[in-house]
């Protein structure tokens, strides 16, 4: 049997199983059967086309969670989407502060140095957030969060070959209200959120203050440094004002951000294959390890071992930035003229002992400036009863300096003649142009045909001062420039007497610029630019909506092209440098699956939801330099490729008294993944069993009580994540050949909430 038709019944049995659980009626029944009563699930409305509708006559694969589901969460972030939305993997990089790998439909990019785009999109109000810093965001006073899958090539800022999270935060209300939320969990957690709206100033003015304040330990312990040692410190405030005078309407929000991140790892490297594990023997059956390095730090079991570290170098990031965001429209008759405007800073300092142990051989201090303007002008509207669209234009602007000290300890200076200190100086420049439109012409009642484009100018250029000399001729300058026209097309049909029943064809390609090696540490590196990677997406969708509105069931399959994928790769390098970084394009892929989702209100304040995501993803082709030979390492995994993921959850509101209890628990599944594309010692053409995250399973809960008091709205909650303590491992690097480092999962941890709201 074919993987195709694994996949296919595989989808065909989750959707018979989803079914049979629920009980769902047969097809035909909401015709035969009493009519239950008038109540049924609240309409999700998103911008997943940059037109406001039903998430339900949406011919795109997106995922979104409820306001209600919002509220009812407990202490969530961006990491809760993973499970509910299909084929979605989101882990911490703790190389840099709030930094994020994010993996749709098996395709991520996760290195935190900001000469290298994202592969997924993160847009708040609009804005595209050019790099994985500050992508691991609080669900703190979002209005809306939506998980659209597969590229972007159109309507969303700079274009992306794996999807977009779309976030939105609340408007001002125009009324006096505050809402307050106090968190306070184990391992020392303690949060704040605080909104405060004020009363329309002058009829045309609205005013919303906002404040985040987040803190608590790792869960870590540090054998060298002490158990204290590791912790977060967030803070997040700002204040947005919404103006509106007759048909025009502008909304501005200032935010500013300070985080304080301790860094902590796991040591995973293993004797005969890194070399700060050497190990000598000196006769009579002694050995000895020339690096200094204990017995003990050296081939820790990767499961039971991950959450004892050893770090000697105190590992700190400091991350201190200011955004503004303004998002202007003017309605004209049949149409409206958009305007999203802006601006992002960040001031870095990143102090991690990549070795992880209680020796001196390999840390570095990274500091980093960082700025982003962008600007998008859209212009929307209907021209006939039957045809609307929306064009528009975007500029990105974008720069960082970088300035990384590389610390070699005594071994690496003696063995292979590194000086002390290392490092190199960065200042790279990224810019990029592009005029887009999507039409959308409804062909008959029930017939939708959408088409797009978006052609794309990118262009590079970035000084290096590789060793760090400013000797003219060791720095690099290079510069390179990229253009594209990325289509998309679909065709949607809508069927029954409910109008969100769907189903739709579509055809997506995307595009992620070339770039520039920013981390390099030879100049003939420094000066190679990497080309473009292109993705072509497949699509075929089914959407459907019945029993009086009262369960939605939504299933997709897809079927992605890959090619010339961009990879990061850590290889060796001659000296002063030791090893370095690089981007090159490195692959062709093929990536297939089956997504699916449901939501069922199955009685009053009860809502079901689910989801399925299945995956197959392969190298097409895949070579490389394996001890000086071209080797064919097509065999490897894609990273953050699980073949399974699958959600259940329920909410349910219980009248109690004088108000009602909230009940929500899901469980959530992500099978095994790779964590690095780094190849076996043993056989290169498969990945580093060292990397292999084992399944995780994830179970939450959250029970609280709301009631009013005087008009104002209380209420109190206790919850619980991963509440079965599933551990493991979250990601891991093996560094050519010298050193091995690991992150692990959260633990299991719990915590109670208050809060008003008035």
């Amino acid at each position: 049997m074919t993987s195709d038709r694994c996949v296919l019944r595989t989808a065909l049995f989750a959707s018979v199983a989803a079914s049979a659980l629920l009980g769902l009626p047969e097809a035909g029944f909401a015709q035969t059967a009493a009519a239950p009563q008038a109540v049924g699930l609240e309409d999700i409305i998103v911008s997943a086309r940059r037109r406001e509708e039903s998430i339900q006559s949406t011919p795109v694969a997106v995922t979104a969670i409820s306001p209600t589901e919002l509220a009812n969460a407990a202490a969530p972030d961006i990491r809760d989407l993973v499970g509910r939305t299909p084929n979605l993997v989101i882990d911490p990089v703790n190389a840099g502060p709030s930094a994020a790998a994010i993996s749709i439909r098996g395709i991520s990019f996760e290195d935190i140095e900001k000469s290298f785009d994202p592969a997924v999109g993160v847009l708040i109000d609009g804005i595209y957030i050019g790099t994985n810093t500050g992508q691991l965001l609080d669900f703190f006073d979002f209005e809306s969060i939506e998980v659209l899958r597969g590229p972007q090539g159109t309507l969303f800022g700079r274009n992306t070959t794996a999807g977009v999270i779309n976030i939105r935060r609340t408007r001002p209300t125009g009324e006096l209200g505050v809402k307050a939320k106090v968190t306070i969990g184990d391992r020392g957690r303690l949060d704040f959120r605080t909104v405060v709206n004020t009363p329309m100033i002058g009829d045309v003015l609205a005013v919303k203050g906002f404040w985040l304040h987040t803190q608590g330990d790792d869960y870590y312990d540090n054998q060298t440094l002490g158990p204290d040692h590791g912790g977060r410190r967030y803070d997040n405030f700002g204040a947005t004002a919404l103006l509106e005078i007759g048909n025009f309407e502008a909304t501005a929000t200032y935010e500013h951000v300070n985080e304080r991140t301790e860094i902590d790892q796991s040591a995973t490297s293993v004797t005969g294959l890194d070399l700060i594990c050497l190990r000598v023997p000196v006769g009579g059956g002694v050995f000895i390890r020339p690096t200094g390095i204990p017995d003990e730090q050296c081939d820790r079991n990767i499961g039971d071992d991950l959450y004892t570290s050893f770090s000697n170098v105190p590992g700190l990031a400091r991350n201190e930035g200011d955004n503004v965001t303004i998002n202007a429209s003017y309605n004209f008759g049949d149409f409206v003229l958009a305007s999203v405007t802006g601006w992002r800073t960040s001031r870095e300092s990143v102090r991690q002992d990549f070795d992880s142990t209680s020796i001196d051989f390999f840390d570095t201090l990274r500091q980093q400036r960082y700025r982003q303007f962008t600007q998008e002008l859209r212009l929307a509207g209907n021209v006939t009863d039957t045809i609307d669209f929306v064009i528009g234009g975007y500029y990105f602007n974008s720069r960082y300096q970088l300035d990384q000290s590389t610390f070699f300890g005594p071994f690496l200076q003696a063995a292979a003649g590194l000086p002390a200190q290392g490092g190199n100086i960065v200042d790279h420049y990224s810019k990029s142009t592009a005029l887009f439109a999507d039409v959308q012409w409804k062909l008959t009642e029930a017939l939708r045909l959408s088409v797009g484009g978006r052609y794309t100018w990118d262009k590079k250029n970035m000084s290096n001062d590789v060793f760090k000399t400013g000797i003219t001729a060791l720095i690099a300058t290079p510069k390179a420039d990229w253009s594209k026209f990325t289509p998309r097309a679909s065709l949607d049909y809508s069927f029954g007497e409910n109008s969100n029943n769907l189903l739709y064809a579509s055809f997506a390609q995307g595009y992620r610029a070339g770039g520039l090696n920013g981390r390099a540490q030879t100049l003939s590196s420094a000066n190679t630019p990497y080309d473009p990677e292109t993705v072509n997406s497949y699509e075929l969708g089914l959407k459907t909506q019945f029993w009086d509105n009262r369960i939605t069931f939504n299933v997709a399959a897809f079927l992605t092209k890959f090619n010339d994928k961009q990879e990061e790769v850590v290889i060796e390098a001659p000296p002063p440098a030791g090893q370095e970084t690089v981007v090159r394009n490195a692959a062709k892929a093929t990536i297939k699956g089956i997504e699916a989702e449901f939501r069922a209100l199955l009685a009053e304040g009860f809502t079901v939801n689910g989801s399925l995501g299945i995956l197959d993803a392969k190298y097409d082709s895949f070579s490389s330099l394996v001890n000086g030979v071209v080797t064919d390492i097509s065999g490897r995994s894609l990273r953050r490729t699980p073949d399974l993921s699958f959600s259940i959850g329920a909410d349910y509101g219980i009248p109690v008294g004088p108000g009602e209890l909230a009940l929500a628990a899901s469980f959530r599944h992500v099978a095994s993944l790779q964590t690095t594309i780094v190849g076996d010692p043993a056989d290169p053409t498969r990945n580093d069993p060292r990397g292999l995250a084992q399944p995780r399973n994830l179970l939450d809960a959250s029970a609280g009580y709301i009631f009013d008091l005087n008009g104002a709205k209380l209420r109190a909650a206790i919850f619980g994540r991963n509440l079965t303590d599933d551990r493991g491992l979250s990601s891991t690097l093996p560094v050519a050949g010298l050193f091995t480092f690991s992150a692990a999962r959260p633990p299991r941890s719990w915590g109670v909430e208050f809060g008003f709201e008035f």
